[in-house]
């Protein structure tokens, strides 16, 4: 992983510097991540993972809504849940990185008039 793509992944979720140095590094070393992002220092293997991971469990996410919509199963209607409190009241099990990944899969498939928000 370079600099430009952990600076997409950032953007692909919507976070912050502050909450990827938290969620992602788990250190919240902000200073470690701009320097990732400017290419200052080489991005740990575990970020990166963490990261390949995300983008796995997005692209999950999207494909299986979109096998729902290819079947006709359901409305097309997905929810959208604008902080992290909405969305453990549906999904307990799940952490602020389970959000961010809902919430970009949510906002991919919106963006493709593929479902709407609700």
């Amino acid at each position: 992983m370079n600099a430009l793509e952990l600076q997409a992944i950032r953007h692909i979720f919507a976070m912050t510097v502050e909450e990827s140095a938290m969620y992602i590094a788990r250190d919240s070393s902000v200073a470690a991540w701009q320097q990732w992002e400017n290419g200052e220092r080489e991005i740990p293997e575990r970020i990166a993972c963490i990261c390949a991971e995300m983008k796995a469990r997005r692209k999950l996410r999207i494909n299986a809504v979109i096998e729902k919509i290819n079947n006709r199963i359901g409305n097309n209607t997905m929810r959208f849940f604008p902080d992290l409190i909405s969305f453990q009241t549906v999904y307990n099990h799940d952490d602020f990185l389970g959000w961010k990944i809902y919430q970009s899969a949510a906002v991919e498939l919106y963006a493709h008039d593929l479902e709407r928000l609700c």
